[in-house]
């Protein structure tokens, strides 16, 4: 029978081991899947990464973090898939090097945190989504392996690396700094600079300019973009990024950590390490990010992916408070290996399960990526030799294997009447406008685009379930070329301020308004108490049709009710659009480009809660676009 040192070497590997799978199911997941995780952000990193060995400048690009690029520029190199494959490297690394450091804490914590951190919701996403939050976690847990095993040199300059990987180095980096203070490692301490100084001294001898790293920091210009959200915004979700067994586990040894410390005289030291590096830093994280999104301040826009930055560091802390707790108790345990060895495989099969009770694997393509597909693939079909395309989404410059930092191929527009302005069209350049990114960060309403004459509208692009992005405005592309068109449209009044005008097909279960003028539609309870049915579709030849119906809506506070744009061909439903109704001004506006003339189209309510409402003043209007050379 194996006892002392052999036992707990024959733990540690299978601990190791745990991560080594885990980070093989995750490549698993990710080759089984064909979804793109992170359509925004993710492709940006991907392609600052994959092309920065054609453009060097790209090493130095604050926004993509210089040193994910640098490391994981390599992999992209084959491709999207190349960076997941990197992010798993990075997670198993993760698991391994939190094994190593939870040595004192015993086997049960050692085979637990791979556990707790490569099945936590977020992490697994980002790892999968290639985005760089996983790099931020083994920086800081190879940091904390090297104070636990006395190499406060080694950790400074890990530590003074993470300002180049996240953000959230204003958490970690001043923890570590603090932790040297306390302990007098003033040999140590100038190293957390080390950093800085390597990318000053590389962008002195580039631009001449040592103040890079301040004077582009691309958070500052963004400001309170996103809006704002309450101050406990992301306590109320950190289920769904640390999950259950980790918020669990991690609060108890918060609580329980006073106890511990002071009973566990041998390991004092280490406690207070890990509160210092591992626990403040976690909730401080949590804390930053809820006054940014509180404020809106710094580009902050509510994503729970940065809080995944904590993960391995709440999972260390938690493994050493709680796995020294353990051994405390151990010998007043009967059969304890046994023991711990079943409370390890409970916790790792209550990590699987609330992983997958949260997120649906393996992930697959979504509706807006496929649009985004089709768009790309239309958008490679119009282009000739020659062509420049300008686009407000990278996904674009992704899809259609564009390099996006060559000016003469490809450019990401912010601004139409500056691009204008400055001649960067020319005739026959291609542009796509996304209602996400092209009214939000490009700055650009669709309008400016279709008032102006110089450019002809190609395709037009709705998804097949309707949704509403940042800003209110339906999710929808265009797909333009620089070449002049004339548009015009014809306004078909069906109802006006109640009144029925047009030819329309609508069934309205109707009650006896206390008000009796015809601009009040009072409406009876029932699922679907209004149905406008068998809508006309736009005519060959036509551009598209914009249906805008308006009203004032007089509901329960509370009541589910929801408007619904609905298309069907063959009994097929091709094209589904729901917006929530609340009491007060009802806008619906809608564009539907030209389909079969057997497509069966509906506007209705969906009345969920079936109680009577009223509209007044409603409003019917069908405007029909058409386009011609100019």
């Amino acid at each position: 029978m194996m006892v002392g040192p052999k036992r707990n070497r024959l733990i540690e590997f299978i601990a190791l081991g745990l991560g080594f799978l885990l980070a093989v199911a995750l490549l698993v997941l990710r080759t089984a899947g064909d979804g793109v995780l992170e359509k925004g952000d993710g492709v940006y990193h991907y392609l600052i990464a994959r092309y920065s060995w054609r453009h060097p400048e790209l090493f130095l690009d604050l926004w993509g973090k210089p040193l994910f690029t640098l490391l994981a520029s390599p992999f992209a190199q084959v491709g999207h898939f190349g960076v997941a494959v990197f992010n798993i490297v990075v997670a198993m690394t993760t698991a391994c090097a939190g094994v190593l450091a939870l040595r004192k804490a015993g086997g049960v914590a050692q085979m637990v945190f791979p556990f707790l951190v490569l099945l936590a919701p977020q992490y697994v996403m980002m790892t999968l989504a290639g985005m760089t939050e996983p790099l931020f976690g083994l920086l800081s847990v190879l940091s904390i392996l090297f104070l636990v095993y006395d190499r406060p040199v080694l950790a400074a300059i890990v530590a003074s690396l993470t300002p180049f990987a996240r953000p959230e180095y204003v958490a970690f980096l001043p923890a570590v700094c603090a932790w040297l203070v306390l302990r007098k490692e003033w040999r140590a301490l100038p190293w957390c600079l080390f950093g800085f100084v390597f990318y000053a001294l590389l962008t002195t001898v580039v631009w001449g300019e040592p103040l890079w790293f301040w004077t582009s920091d691309p958070y500052q210009k963004a400001g309170g973009f996103y809006g704002s959200g309450p101050l406990d915004f992301f306590v109320h979700r950190a289920e769904q990024v640390f999950g259950r067994p980790l918020l669990t586990l991690g609060l108890v040894a918060l609580v329980l950590w006073p106890v511990i410390w002071w009973h566990d005289q041998a390991e004092r030291r280490t406690h207070l390490m890990m509160l210092i590096t591992a626990a403040a830093p976690a909730l401080g994280i949590v804390l930053i990010h809820s006054l940014l999104w509180f404020v809106g301040t710094r580009g902050s826009a509510g994503l729970l992916r940065v809080l995944v930055t904590s993960i391995p560091m709440a999972a260390l802390f938690a493994g050493m408070t709680l796995g020294r707790g353990g051994l405390l108790l151990w010998y007043n345990v009967p059969r304890a290996p046994l023991v711990g060895g079943l409370v390890a495989l409970g916790i790792g099969v209550w990590s699987y399960a609330e992983l997958v009770k949260q997120e649906e694997f393996p992930i697959r393509a979504d509706h807006s990526q496929r649009l985004m597909d089709r768009v790309a693939k239309d958008l490679a079909a119009h282009r000739t030799p020659g062509v420049k395309v300008f686009s407000t989404h990278p996904y674009m410059a992704f899809g259609a294997g564009l390099d996006p930092y060559d000016p003469a191929t490809y450019i990401v527009i912010y601004g139409f009447d500056q691009a204008l302005n400055e001649g960067r069209f020319r005739t026959g350049d291609l542009l796509v406008w996304d209602s996400q990114l092209g009214s939000n960060e490009a700055g650009i309403k669709l309008e400016q685009i279709l008032n102006d004459n110089s450019f002809s509208v190609l395709e037009i692009y709705e998804p097949r379930e309707g949704y509403r992005v940042l800003g209110g405005y339906p999710y929808e592309l265009f797909l333009f070329e620089r070449r002049n068109a004339v548009r015009t449209f014809t306004t078909d009044t069906l109802i006006w301020n109640g009144t029925v005008l047009g030819h329309i097909e609508y069934r309205a279960d109707r009650l006896q308004c206390p008000e009796d003028e015809p601009r009040y539609w009072c409406l009876k309870g029932g699922e679907f108490p209004l149905e406008f049915t068998n809508l006309p579709v736009p005519a060959t030849g036509d551009l598209y049709d914009e249906w805008i119906i308006s009203a004032k809506v007089t509901c329960n506070q509370g009541s589910p009710l929801s408007f619904v744009l609905k298309q069907a061909q063959e009994g097929q439903d091709i094209r589904y659009d729901q917006q929530e109704v609340r009491n007060g001004d009802l806008l619906f506006s809608r564009r539907v480009p030209a389909l079969k003339s057997t497509t069966v189209q509906t506007i209705y309510f969906w009345n969920m809660s079936r109680e009577p409402f009223s509209l007044e003043g409603l409003t019917v209007l069908r405007k029909r676009w058409t386009q011609r050379p100019a």
